[in-house]
């Protein structure tokens, strides 16, 4: 089993890459089904048959790189790695929603802090309110630790605190309207990659134990 290791680098391109479901979906199966595993191939791909719809090539390249750079963050191991991407490419919506979470947890420090530290901690004192003030508690306090967060501005960490609420509703777990947490049932084969990667303090995001 390897050894957990949260990403290092805060990203704060998540303000213009998001929840992206539908692309990342995409490209997995591009990589699952026809064997398209580099940056380059995948976007000639999706821009020369305008996969995602979108107006310009130049976004559709710069979100493709993005939902592979995810994709290849679900495992360092090869094996683990083909069967979690095989999740977002022809899972159940709740496999994929889940892994794509997950996906943007291994990619992304922010991601990772905010699902661990915040959510996780919530639900184990049993405490499902999660108010908006509170994201943006949390994210005034990594500006003050990280020397990168602390370079972005009041607008990009509105907007990042959007962004992952939006997360937490697209995945299911959160009610905006009630602020109120809702804990997901983890999908047993999404659990077996996890604990694969040594990631098992991830379970504490779906209310188990780690």
């Amino acid at each position: 089993m390897s050894i957990a290791t949260a990403p290092e680098t805060y990203r704060g391109s998540i303000t213009r890459e998001q929840w992206l479901i539908d692309e990342t979906r995409t490209v997995a199966r591009l990589m699952a089904d026809e064997g398209i595993t580099a940056d380059v191939d995948l976007v000639a791909r999706v821009t020369s048959q305008n996969l995602f719809c979108y107006p310009t090539e130049r976004e559709q390249a710069s979100i493709t790189r993005a939902c592979a750079r995810r994709l290849r963050a679900l495992s360092n191991d090869p094996d683990t790695r083909v069967r979690a991407i095989d999740l977002v490419a022809h899972g159940t919506p709740d496999q994929h929603n889940q892994t794509n979470l997950y996906a943007m947890m291994r990619d992304n420090r922010l991601v990772w802090d905010f699902m661990l530290c915040l959510v996780a901690r919530k639900l184990e004192t049993l405490d499902t309110t999660l108010h908006r003030y509170e994201i943006a508690d949390f994210l005034e306090g990594l500006r003050a630790q990280n020397e990168r967060v602390a370079t972005w501005s009041d607008a990009t960490l509105n907007k990042v605190r959007q962004v992952l609420t939006a997360c937490l509703v697209n995945c299911g777990m959160y009610d905006r309207a009630t602020e109120q947490l809702k804990p997901l049932l983890l999908d047993y084969d999404l659990e077996l990659c996890m604990r694969a990667n040594g990631d098992d303090a991830v379970l504490r995001v779906f209310g188990m134990e780690g």
